[in-house]
């Protein structure tokens, strides 16, 4: 066999063939490996092209025949060595490899930390002096691409505005005997709300506001309460009350108490009656569109220099007692619905448009679901928002940067009742690109058959259910930081945040798609997630993963160019099959394939795969018209897929890196049965594509 000949067999293109020839010195290298008479390998290859002046060739290739030489660093480390005998070598080589899983799983670890690739490899380099850098390459390949433009900081609340808060027992009363009584009830403890109304789901917009006020509280060992505000029992069911306790949960919260604006409502009655009698509240009769219009009236008129109040209403200067009588006729359901409204008293010196009389109570003829009494009558979302907080002692009441214009009315009547006054600050919502977050939008949404759990809506059920985990939907919130200002985040930085959560925590598994039968010439064993399969004589491959014809930017199968599979051999191609290809099956030592894919055994374990893409194609769809710009059919495809066993063995919300495609969730659409088995899964994030 010829030179030309013995190079080809290890797969050496003809180009560097003739190169070889026109080098004298590689040459008669390469001859004198080869007439050492042991089997000719990439490794023996390696030995001739890169062997120093003067190496001993005849010892380190029969070295190299025993299979102790795994890697070109092991080879330069042999080089190195000065007068050993081959037994020594052998020796030297067995003390210096390693454990393949014990390299990776010592690299994610230090990707975990988001060290950089640089250090990586000097910490792997301490470590395992003489690591295979194809293992190092092959894990940090996809590492960095998705990483956060904006580093997460562990003190994020000791950043910006909210560093500057006010510390419990700092914040003035209208005296000094309710702060003490304050001070007394709360032991100084910060006392922190989150008060979502039960009337739809939660999203990653309440996921900010939730990090913010439970984390302040646990900041300074305070408590946080998970407040209901339930004062409009049109749209109010038990399951959404539910719903929010889960969400809440399922991110890690754990309220102080559970309590709800309804709790109170009795002692807002009160409270009325008092305003009643301090002639700083009022029975209105005039209908809602009415008071809309005198409100727009009045400021015209007062800016003009007539401010006559009767123009905000013409009951406005009724008497106490009437007043009162017409109030307790309200409780006992002696008007309609929309016949009378309880409305506040307010100074009309503000031009704040808030200050305009606000309604303070309606009717509303329903059965309160979650106290399964019709009160008839209502506080308004004003009324109740202040007097709970009051009530449960909130020192910091955090609120979305459109309560800014509420702060007055807020205060005004926390003082006109003589109660604690707690402290609000706004912060700005936090808006994410390519989705709508607003209730009134997400309905709409869900109009068209799309459940408030569906993969694509930014709620946080629609998030679990996707896949994303609880910790990367905190630590993105907590990144974006506490502002004033509104922007959109990129939803390529939350998910950056999936990304490295899910490297660090999903484990690997084989999925096919569109899977490629392939005729191997000899039965072996192979290794996928820690199972031993027996192949006989068959393996499935992608189909993307076999091209016929040569491409030099194609590193996978071509008729040409072998290919390897994780943990099983190395494929090089004989030839076509009528139903797939013919491969022979080849030892890893034998061959460097550039590249190592998933297989199959067999097509035994099929799956749904549930393939979502953005529901919205505009950066920020509001822009483009939300419902217009909303791509329902074609941000889903629902795929067959293939996968090992270890998939078949899961539970809902499970979640997978199936090499090569993706992040993928086990759906609840799945059924578990002793004789039923169906999987379903959806994907989370595809990771990036690879040649």
């Amino acid at each position: 066999m010829t030179l030309a000949e013995k190079l080809q067999g290890i797969s050496i293109s003809k180009e560097k063939i003739e190169e070889i020839d026109s080098k004298p010195a590689l040459k008669k290298n390469i001859e004198s490996v080869i007439a050492s008479g042991n089997t000719f390998t990439k490794m023996q290859y390696s030995l001739a092209c890169t062997a120093p002046k003067g190496t001993d060739l005849k010892t380190i290739s029969d070295v190299i025949e025993t299979g102790v030489v795994k890697n070109d660093s092991l080879l330069k480390g042999v080089y190195e060595l000065k007068n050993k005998t081959k037994e020594e070598i052998i020796e030297w080589c067995k003390g210096h490899t390693y454990d393949e899983n014990e390299i990776r799983s010592f690299i994610r670890r230090l990707k975990e930390k988001e060290m950089s690739k640089v250090d990586i490899k000097r910490e792997l380099k301490k470590k395992y002096p003489r690591f295979d850098t194809r293992i190092f390459l092959d894990e940090i390949k996809e590492y960095g691409t998705d990483l956060p433009l904006r580093k997460y900081e562990k003190s994020w609340l000791d950043e910006g505005l909210v560093a500057t808060l006010h510390q419990a027992g700092e914040n003035k009363q209208a005296n000094e005997e309710i702060m003490k009584a304050h001070l007394k009830r709360t032991e100084g403890k910060v006392v922190t709300r989150f008060p979502p109304e039960p009337n739809g789901c939660l999203h990653i917009g309440h996921a900010k506001a939730l990090n913010l006020s439970f984390e302040y509280a646990n900041k300074y060992d305070g408590i946080t309460y998970l407040r209901f505000d339930d004062t409009n029992p049109k749209n109010e069911a038990d399951e959404l009350y539910d719903g929010i306790i889960e969400d809440v949960k399922w991110l890690g919260f754990k309220p102080y108490k559970i309590t709800a604006s309804s709790d109170h409502f009795e002692a807002m009655f009160d409270m009325c009656r008092k305003l009643i009698q301090k002639d700083r509240g009022y029975v209105c009769f005039c209908t809602v569109d009415d008071i809309r219009t005198r409100r727009q009236n009045y400021q015209a008129e007062r800016d003009a220099g007539n401010a006559d109040p009767t123009i905000l209403s013409p009951y406005r200067n009724c008497s106490i007692e009437e007043n009162a009588m017409n109030f307790e006729k309200m409780l006992r359901g002696q008007f309609r619905d929309g016949e009378a409204v309880f409305r506040f008293k307010m100074p009309l010196d503000s031009k704040n448009p808030l200050m305009l009389d606000l309604i303070g109570a309606r009717i509303i003829d329903m059965v309160h679901d979650r106290k399964k009494r019709n009160y008839i009558v209502y506080p308004s979302y004003e009324f109740a928002l202040c007097v709970c907080d009051s009530l449960e002692d909130v020192t910091h009441s955090f609120c979305s940067r459109e309560f800014y214009t509420r702060q007055e009315p807020y205060h005004w009547l926390l003082q006109e009742l003589e109660m604690y006054e707690p402290v609000q600050w706004e912060f700005s919502r936090l808006n994410v690109s390519n989705t709508v977050l607003s209730k009134r939008k997400l309905s709409k949404i869900v109009e068209q058959g799309v459940g408030w759990d569906d993969p694509r809506l930014f709620t946080i059920k629609g998030m679990r259910r996707r896949g994303f985990p609880a910790a990367a939907i905190n630590e993105f919130t907590q990144s974006v930081g506490i502002t004033f200002s509104e922007t959109i985040v990129d939803v390529k930085i939350l998910e950056s945040f999936v990304a490295r959560k899910l490297f660090a925590t999903a484990p690997r598994a084989f999925c096919l798609i569109d899977p490629l039968k392939v005729h191997i010439n000899k039965r072996v064993k192979g290794t996928i997630a820690g199972e031993e399969y027996d192949v006989n004589k068959v393996v499935y491959i992608s189909r993307d993963d076999f091209k016929e014809s040569e491409d030099e930017d194609f590193h996978r199968l071509t008729p040409t160019n072998p290919m390897g599979l994780v943990n099983l051999g190395v494929l090089k191609y004989t030839g076509k099959e009528s139903d797939g290809i013919r491969c022979e099956l080849l030892p890893i030592e034998e061959l460097k394939p550039k590249k190592f894919v998933q297989w199959l055994p067999d097509l035994s374990n099929k799956v749904e795969l549930r393939m979502y893409g953005p529901l919205f194609k505009s950066f920020n769809p509001i822009d483009a018209g939300f419902m217009k710009d909303a791509d329902l059919d074609g941000s889903l495809r629902v795929v067959d897929g293939f996968v090992d066993n270890s998939v078949m063995k899961s539970h809902v919300e499970d979640k997978f890196q199936f090499i090569r495609i993706g992040y993928f969730c086990v759906d609840p659409d799945s059924v578990m049965k002793p004789k039923e088995t169906k999987i379903v899964l959806n994907l989370t994030l595809e990771l990036n594509k690879s040649h």
